[in-house]
């Protein structure tokens, strides 16, 4: 039941982060990204998403994270009203980081089979 309740939060959470990604400069980067992991979540609600899908994504996940992490970190709030590369690379870096764990945790959450999603 709180693996069912966390898959939709989440769902909802991505889709609300993909569509915040409209009006970003690169939205054919990160609106795909984003529903990858709705359609994840939504697969983890159906039980018909393998362990090994969801380590590897997970895995890619933190690397395009460390990758994303800006050179200097300014945090993710406007700074006097300006947004600077190191605060978008920043919410990037953060929301691949979130991605992550979330799937982590469904991966050890389908691995364990103990958390029954009905």
């Amino acid at each position: 039941m709180l693996l069912r309740l966390f898959a939709i939060v989440m769902t909802l959470t991505f889709l609300v982060f993909a569509g915040l990604q409209y009006n970003d400069p690169d939205p054919y980067i990160w609106i795909p990204i984003y529903l990858y992991l709705v359609l994840l979540s939504v697969l983890v609600l159906n039980r018909s998403v393998s362990k090994v899908v969801l380590f590897v994504s997970a895995l890619a996940f933190l690397i395009g994270s460390v990758y994303m992490w800006p050179a200097h970190w300014e945090g993710v709030a406007l700074k006097n009203g300006m947004k600077t590369v190191n605060i978008e690379e920043g919410r990037e870096s953060l929301g691949l980081a979130m991605g992550c764990v979330t799937l982590l945790i469904y991966g050890l959450a389908v691995s364990s089979r103990r958390e029954v999603i009905r």
